[in-house]
This record gives C-alpha cells, sequence and structure tokens, in this order.
C-alpha cells in the first residue's frame, strides 16, 4: 500500500469522526461498524507498508494519528456517558421495585412512610 492510500483512508475515518455521534441506537451501531471498518482497513495497509515511508510522510501520518486519537477519546467518552446513564437508571428501576430508601442524585425518597 502507498502512502496516499493510507493518508487517504485516515483522512476518510476523521471526516467519519468530525461528524455528531449519533443518538438513535441502530444509526449510532452503524457509526461504530463504519469507525471499526476504516480502522481494520487503515491498520492492514499500515502493516503492510511497513517501513516504506519517507520521515516526512511518517511525521503527517502520526501527526493524523493524534488527531485520529483525540476524536476517538471524544467517541469514547461519549459511550461511556451514555452506559453511566443507563447504569444509574437501572439502579433507580430496581429501587423501585423493591420498595424503600432511594437516592436519585442527592435527594432521598422514604416510599414506605408516603
Amino acid at each position: 500500500m502507498s502512502y496516499a492510500s493510507v493518508k487517504g483512508r485516515t483522512e476518510e475515518l476523521l471526516q467519519l469522526l468530525a461528524r455528531p455521534f449519533p443518538q438513535e441506537d441502530d444509526k449510532r451501531d452503524d457509526f461504530l461498524a463504519d469507525v471499526n471498518r476504516l480502522l481494520g482497513l487503515r491498520q492492514s495497509m499500515i502493516e503492510t507498508s511497513a517501513g516504506s515511508f519517507t520521515t516526512e510522510e511518517s511525521s503527517v501520518l502520526i501527526e493524523q494519528d493524534r488527531l485520529l486519537t483525540a476524536r476517538l477519546n471524544a467517541v469514547s467518552a461519549a459511550i461511556k456517558q451514555d452506559l453511566k446513564e443507563i447504569a444509574d437508571q437501572k439502579r433507580l428501576h430496581k429501587g423501585y421495585e423493591r420498595g424503600g430508601i432511594l437516592s436519585t442524585k442527592g435527594a432521598f425518597i422514604d416510599e414506605k412512610s408516603c
């Protein structure tokens, strides 16, 4: 693989990650599948081209990699936030099922005394 193809695939991935993270489950799954597919293609291109890049080409790819890592971290943070919200919802739901004292973001509710 050539430098241009690796650089092009990386730019395609950066453009994909520049879009807002989808809120709908189906669109989110498609988005993540596209990201994984492009990451896999890019990785295989880099592995087959190892050692064939000039110093200047390598530095451009390294800078792109830094941008890519930052955008992937942003997506990861959004996913972690969603998982935290789901865990909080499950905890609150279990509290309602069991009855008793619940805590909701600093407020305490005693359902048995109501």
